[in-house]
């Protein structure tokens, strides 16, 4: 049974601070294609939401989904 805190960092054990969630744009495309397409381009882009925590240790930043 592993008695670590959860929001340890895997590097240090120092416990993580959260810096909230961020929003990060996956898929859709990039380059030339936005430029020739338009927004059209971009119909397959979303936004992925994510969590960062950061080492005030080591100074190690972390993802993870949110709760």
């Amino acid at each position: 049974m592993n008695d670590a805190h959860p929001d340890a960092c895997l590097r240090c054990g120092t416990v993580m601070t959260s810096s909230g969630v961020e929003q990060f744009r996956i898929g859709g495309s990039s380059g030339g294609w936005k430029l020739l397409f338009g927004e059209m381009a971009e119909l397959g882009e979303d936004m992925l939401p994510l969590e960062m925590l950061v080492c005030t240790g080591c100074r190690s930043v972390e993802f993870r989904r949110p709760a």
